[in-house]
């Protein structure tokens, strides 16, 4: 039995242009008989882009619980010859994906099962063309374990690539005790896919906050890789005493040792949070008595400046705003930008300094409830609102836009990848949810365009000259 899809490729009217300097372009939806949810958006070395998913088991063609969906277009949204590539590991869950500097994609999930101790780390390498690449792991796909104890369940969140093409994941690992959860990092060499030696002695090492006092859970959810190697994780720490998840830093070593230099007698640390520092630091989004905070996103600029970005809940947890903060190489917190976003429900899920500099951010992420939207906005170097970005949100300051025709999604809509091409010109992915289809996830993949070329101080973003 084939999978069967339904995509559409089309260009935005000129309503959509406004005053940006960037627009809407085009879109490409895609459907299929089974759930599916957007990964990441990989734009290839060589103009072409391809985006990761996850499906859903279908009799005959994926008997994994989760399989990984390769979707291959080139540049002008039009699908390549056999542009659709499916993978079944046996994984539980598919949630990342990173492009190496030889054109190799990099996904990783869960997998539990036989031969898995409790939930390990799941990661598979492959070519450009969708093929496994067997220089990695032999088989193109290998597993990692930390086994702390419990169940010895470790759950991956996110990866980074750094200059060596070795991966760096992230996520969480389950200790001995009951409720108590570390970061979980784990590098392995991008030559063989073995875990790298040079990392922590074994290639594997945690990171704990512990706010407790009655659970100690701490997740990370995202990483990325400065210039100079050092390794910056943003994740989630739980406070029990009053039952708040707060966001959460760490920078490591490239040896994966604590960067001592980060959060140290320089940092402005929170009130309330003022303990953790050398290499960690305690954060949150807008006042203390905010109901809760999550961090999805991060991203590294080239003097080493931090930004990240989430989603702060009201006090009485029944209002979320998209949140952005930016910090220095060593911690210190040097501006916080909040976003209503559409029906006062915004949520940002991935963040990208747009330059080398850090001169401009921009975050993506969606807003409910009601009809559902994606949002993407863009920032100054202060988190100052860009006006000139968009004709949407605060100050004009960004895109709405949606997977269907009409005027909102049925939803939830989860926006899953923002990422930039060669010019700095964003290309992002997500799902989307239809009213007719409550139960099956969409995917949409939205380019975005500039009519007179990139912008000044995006034109040397990955080495485009």
């Amino acid at each position: 039995m084939r999978f069967f899809y339904l995509l559409l490729a089309c260009i935005f009217s000129p309503c959509f242009i406004a005053q940006a300097a960037e627009h809407l372009s085009c879109k490409v939806p895609i459907s299929s008989p089974v759930d599916l949810r957007a990964v990441a958006l990989l734009s290839m070395p060589n103009g072409n882009v391809n985006t990761i998913f996850q499906a859903a088991t279908q009799s005959g063609v994926c008997g994994s619980q989760a399989c990984i969906e390769i979707y291959r277009q080139d540049a002008n949204c039009t699908g390549l010859p056999n542009p659709f590539t499916i993978k079944s590991f046996g994984w539980s869950s598919v949630v990342a994906a990173a492009l190496d500097s030889r054109g190799r994609m990099v996904v990783i999930g869960s997998i539990v099962g036989p031969g898995s101790n409790g939930s390990d780390f799941a990661i598979a390498r492959f070519l450009g063309d969708g093929s496994d690449d067997p220089s990695f792991a032999g088989t193109g796909h290998t597993t990692v374990n930390f086994g702390l104890g419990q169940s010895n369940n470790d759950v991956p969140q996110a990866l980074a690539i750094d200059a060596d093409d070795n991966i760096v994941v992230v996520g969480s690992a389950q200790r001995f005790n009951v409720g108590d959860y570390d970061f979980a990092i784990a590098r392995l060499r991008g030559i063989d896919g073995s875990l790298d030696t040079s990392f922590s002695t074994d290639g594997m090492t945690t990171v704990f906050f512990d706010l407790g006092p009655a659970l100690r859970i701490d997740q990370a959810n995202a990483v990325a890789i400065g210039n100079d190697g050092k390794i910056v994780i943003g994740g989630i720490a739980y406070d029990s005493a009053i039952s708040r998840t707060r966001p959460v830093l760490a920078q490591l070593n490239a040896d994966g040792s604590p960067d001592s230099s980060f959060c140290n007698t320089t940092c402005n640390l929170n009130a309330g949070y003022n303990t953790f520092f050398n290499g960690k630091r305690v954060y949150y989004f807008g006042t203390l008595s905010a109901h809760s905070d999550e961090l999805r996103g991060i991203d590294v600029a080239a003097n080493g400046d931090i930004v990240i970005a989430g989603t702060t809940y009201s006090d009485d947890g029944s209002v979320r705003k998209a949140a952005v903060a930016r910090f220095t190489t060593l911690g210190a917190q040097t501006a916080e930008a909040l976003e209503p976003g559409l029906n006062a429900n915004g949520s940002f899920a991935s963040v990208r300094f747009a330059d080398g500099l850090g001169s401009r951010v921009i975050a993506a992420g969606d807003s409910g409830p009601g009809p559902n939207y994606f949002l993407l906005q863009a920032f100054t170097s202060t988190l100052g609102f860009d006006s000139s970005y968009g004709s949407c949100l605060t100050n004009s300051s960004g895109f709405c836009f949606i997977g269907t025709t009409g005027l909102g999604d049925d939803g939830p809509n989860a926006a899953a990848h923002l990422s930039l091409d060669a010019r700095g010109r964003p290309m992002f992915t997500g799902t989307f949810h239809v009213s007719d289809d409550p139960n099956r996830g969409h995917i949409l993949i939205q380019s975005f365009s500039n009519d007179f070329g990139p912008l000044p101080d995006r034109i040397f973003r990955n080495g485009f000259q």
